[in-house]
């Protein structure tokens, strides 16, 4: 089993020996174009898995972590998350979660902020949140994004792109 790495700032790290261990699970935001990034990720080596719970459930599970003022969007992919992990379908101590990170005044940039302390309050500490923006305000040695794997992503979303206006 991977060794959880923390760094100075207390945040726990998706390392290289996740990579080889661990599930990722994506929320659904824009599901065609997300199924094609995720196997552009998954040819990068990466286990991946878009959740695809759309229930009313998932605001609930949302409410009980998150304050009510938050964001409807940011209140549905936290309640994703958090009903996959206590959903028993996945082993919560060698599965990850990703999200993106704009870094900009919006606030999807609160999100992963909102996310690790929701997963606190759940009780999923251990639980390792990869950021994925192009900012460099995150890093994980485990996740790491090149100049191919970004030419590819930004194909897909011109394909799903094309896909939906079909």
């Amino acid at each position: 089993m991977a060794e959880l790495v923390y760094d100075e700032t207390g945040r726990l790290l998706f390392t290289k020996e996740m990579k080889e261990e661990y599930t990722i699970l994506c929320p659904t935001m824009i599901e065609i174009h997300f199924r094609l990034v995720l196997e552009v990720i998954k040819s990068f080596g990466y286990k991946v898995e878009l959740l695809s719970t759309s229930s009313p459930n998932i605001a609930q599970e949302g409410l009980k972590y998150v304050h009510n003022d938050t964001c409807y969007p940011a209140l549905l992919v936290i309640g994703q998350f958090i009903d996959a992990l206590n959903s028993g379908k996945y082993d919560v101590n060698k599965v990850a979660l990703i999200i993106t990170q704009t870094g900009g005044g919006c606030r999807a940039s609160n999100y992963i902020h909102l996310l690790r302390k929701a997963l606190h309050r759940a009780g999923y500490d251990y639980i390792p949140v990869v950021s994925v923006n192009l900012s460099g305000l995150e890093k994980n040695p485990g996740f790491s994004l090149n100049f191919n794997m970004i030419r590819q992503m930004a194909y897909s979303m011109l394909y799903g792109d094309i896909i939906v206006h079909m």
